[in-house]
């Protein structure tokens, strides 16, 4: 488990990860320079899902799980079942 969390943390930093961590250190500053409440929010929202990998950023809306990661390296054809009237 601490493994994954590690693999996830430093592992796939592409290009919209590195812009959304630089918007939200950007929002972050603002917030705490000007004060302002909805600059904060945004701030942790987009330093979170720079941080964790999560969220619909250029269409990756969620990391491939171990198992699904496993089914697509098989490469196996799909199982088809043929239904006769």
């Amino acid at each position: 488990m601490i493994q994954s969390i590690k693999d996830q943390l430093f592992q796939n930093w592409h290009t919209m990860r590195w812009v959304a961590l630089g918007f939200g250190l950007f929002l972050g500053i603002n917030w705490i320079l000007n004060s302002a409440p909805i600059s904060g929010f945004l701030s942790l929202f987009f330093l979170f899902q720079a941080v964790t990998n999560s969220g619909c950023m250029v269409g990756q809306c969620m990391p491939a799980s171990p198992y699904e990661t496993e089914l697509r390296s098989e490469n196996r054809e799909p199982d088809f079942e043929e239904i006769k009237k």
